[in-house]
């Protein structure tokens, strides 16, 4: 059975943060998976096409196809740049009538829905309960927004219309789920299916280094991310060395982290070096000896966060010590490839780190049940499930 897929995505190409990552990735790996794909992106860049795939580790193929929409893209404006995308991918689709539509754009997956037959069957990808993720935005990410009682209901009239109209929907967490049936009633053409990572076929296990104890965190330094809870419990493990992969240097969440790392005299055994290249990430992670994935407890991390980074870690064959969330267990389990403590909780996070470090044999179960598990949640892995549930519909 032949599928065209069209990917419209609000994105610079390339974007350096996970979600560009995710749908670039997605969209090569339905490629790989005999699916037709034309991903829409911003055109925000002069290089080729193929030159930025390969900023990816990502080979041209015959079935992917790169549309770079001209949107007027200009540093800090935003309505004008979105407005051009949304009119310019509802026409790419229009003209391509007979094509699925895949897209995580919740207002995108909305607009083309509502245009019914007219375009073309659209399957939303939720990565969150915008709304909820709405509602507690200003905690999580330690801005102080307060959310406004006005788009709060127009985000949730907006999921509840993309729920009902769309032919397909996949949500990253079985969380998202069960939070869409719980506000909106069950529905069918659901497809559970976690992010992705890279997964090489010629891997083989390595034993986690010996040495300096090197524990490395990969990702945003959001609040809710966890890393200041890190940082806290490091400062209890002596023997310890941190590597803190993520954050912009003039943004305030790293300013917050370096404030912390400082008063904490802990500036000789942590690492800032900002966002890093993927292979930088690759080798840090192989170079590990604990990678924590330490989210703190809020509505969203609880249930709806699929971190690309702790499935990195699992195919690195790394000890994993994450926070103790729903989310987590959907693909962790505690004693078998990871240990999970109490989010939050610097004590505890020191406790396990201090453990693996001291326990090289437990280090080591741990680590070899996490590269076993990887291969389940590789990119080629995501887009089967996701054809599967394209080629039903």
């Amino acid at each position: 059975m032949s599928l065209s897929v069209l990917m419209p995505a609000d994105i610079r190409f390339p974007m350096e943060r996970a979600n560009g990552v995710q749908v670039v990735k997605t969209a090569a790996a339905l490629a790989r998976a005999g699916v037709h794909t034309t991903l829409m992106v911003r055109h925000s860049d002069p290089r080729p096409s193929d030159e930025i795939l390969g900023l990816y580790g990502i080979e041209p193929h015959p079935e992917l196809e790169i549309r770079r929409l001209p949107v007027l893209h200009r540093t800090g404006s935003f309505t004008l740049p979105r407005l051009a995308f949304l009119a310019r991918s509802a026409a790419a689709v229009a003209a391509a009538r007979g094509c699925l539509v895949f897209t995580r754009d919740l207002q995108l997956a909305d607009l083309l829905a509502g245009l019914g037959p007219v375009l073309s069957p659209v399957v939303y990808e939720a990565h969150a309960v915008e709304s909820l993720l709405y509602a507690e935005r200003g905690q999580i990410y330690g801005t102080g927004e307060r959310p406004s009682p006005r788009k709060a209901r127009r985000l949730q009239k907006r999921e509840a219309r993309v729920w009902r109209r769309v032919a397909g929907l996949v949500t990253t967490t079985q969380g998202i789920r069960e939070s869409f049936e719980a506000a909106h009633g069950t529905r069918p053409n659901v497809a559970v299916v976690p992010n992705g990572c890279d997964v090489p076929l010629d891997r083989s296990f390595e034993l986690p280094p010996a040495g300096e104890p090197r524990v490395v965190y990969a990702g945003q330094l959001y609040p809710w991310k966890g890393v200041d809870v890190l940082v806290e419990a490091i400062a209890r493990v002596p023997s310890a060395h941190l590597v803190i992969l993520g954050g912009l240097e003039p943004e305030a969440d790293m300013q917050r982290v370096r404030r912390l790392v400082a008063s904490l005299g802990l500036n000789q055994r942590v690492e800032l070096p900002g966002t890093v290249p993927q292979n930088r990430v690759a080798l840090e992670l192989r170079r590990a000896s604990v990678v924590v994935v330490p989210y703190l407890k809020s509505a969203m991390t609880e249930r709806h966060t699929s971190p690309i980074k702790l499935f990195e870690a699992l195919a690195a064959g790394r000890p994993i010590v994450a926070s103790d969330l729903p989310s987590s267990r959907e693909v962790l389990q505690d004693g078998r490839d990871a240990l999970l403590v109490p989010p939050g909780d610097a004590a505890a996070l020191a406790a396990a780190i201090q453990k693996l470090i001291d326990d090289r044999l437990l280090a080591e179960r741990l680590a070899r049940r996490a590269f076993e598990t990887a291969p389940k949640y590789s990119w080629d892995a995501r887009a089967a499930r996701i054809r599967a549930l394209l080629e039903s519909l």
